[in-house]
């Protein structure tokens, strides 16, 4: 059986310098830039057993939970989620459909792959990150961008939770909007709402599925700005920021990545 790990991990080093990657000390392929001392961007690779090695990257902040690169990338697999496929679709939908790159493949080096293959195979890996994932986190160079990354990547991670202490990249709001309303219209939007539909929910639409499609999406818009609103001045929520911070530079910090 071919050796993957070692080659694909030098190329993806070589590469990724030059853009501010460090390789984190440890085990695992973790090529990880930290931006303001906040925001990391990382690039890696899983090996998925009897399927072959795949290239990923993630992003996260020191305001999420707790970053830790002596697990192996399956385990960090719940933000190291940016496969190739779906960065791509999003940034052909913002273009109009259109990019001047080809579309990728998943750069996915099987196991069993021929000798003659295995360079073509590096080289494709190593070029779906400099197509796409390195221009996706170009746009990120601040809170404020990286909340609009993540809304238009990763939506989900934004979302609140009544539990404080639940949050995955939630408490993001509190640091970017400095009102409710701010938040309101990034909410709306990425519901695809608008503020009429918040005044007149239960006439919304006359077809009934896309009627109770876009009532449960005001519904759910409702309760995100409704915990916004409850918990944004609550000294749990500062308290939990700082907590996270602390405890992320901290790690970033025994990891020389900062």
């Amino acid at each position: 059986m071919k050796k993957i790990d070692v080659p694909l991990k030098n190329a993806l080093k070589e590469f990724l310098e030059p853009y501010g990657f460090k390789k984190v000390r440890g085990r695992y392929p973790y090529f990880v830039k930290v931006i303001n001392d906040e925001i990391i961007e990382v690039i890696t690779f899983r090996n998925l057993i009897g399927m072959g090695y795949l290239t990923i990257g993630g992003l996260a902040t020191v305001y999420g939970r707790e970053i830790d690169f002596s697990m192996s990338p399956r385990y960090n697999g719940d933000w190291i989620d940016l496969y190739d496929g779906g960065v791509y679709e999003c940034l052909k939908a913002e273009n109009g459909g259109q990019l001047d790159i080809p579309e990728p493949h998943y750069p996915l080096i099987e196991p069993d792959i021929a000798e003659e293959d295995f360079q073509q195979a590096i080289e494709l890996a190593v070029n779906t990150v400099r197509d796409v994932l390195v221009p996706a986190f170009a746009r990120v160079t601040d809170l404020p961008s990286c909340v609009s990354f993540y809304r238009q990547f990763s939506g989900l991670k934004l979302i609140l939770s009544p539990e404080i202490k639940d949050n995955e990249e939630g408490l993001l709001n509190f640091l970017v909007y400095e009102n409710v309303e701010e938040y309101q219209k990034d909410t709306l939007r990425l519901y695809g709402l608008k503020n009429t539909d918040l005044l007149n929910e239960m006439n919304s639409y006359t077809q009934e599925d896309n009627r109770k499609d876009k009532i449960d999406r005001i519904r759910r818009a409702k309760e995100q700005i409704r915990l916004f609103t409850e918990q944004r001045n609550s000294p749990e929520v500062l308290a939990e920021i700082e907590y996270r911070k602390n405890l992320n530079i901290k790690r970033l910090k025994e990891q020389k990545v900062i």
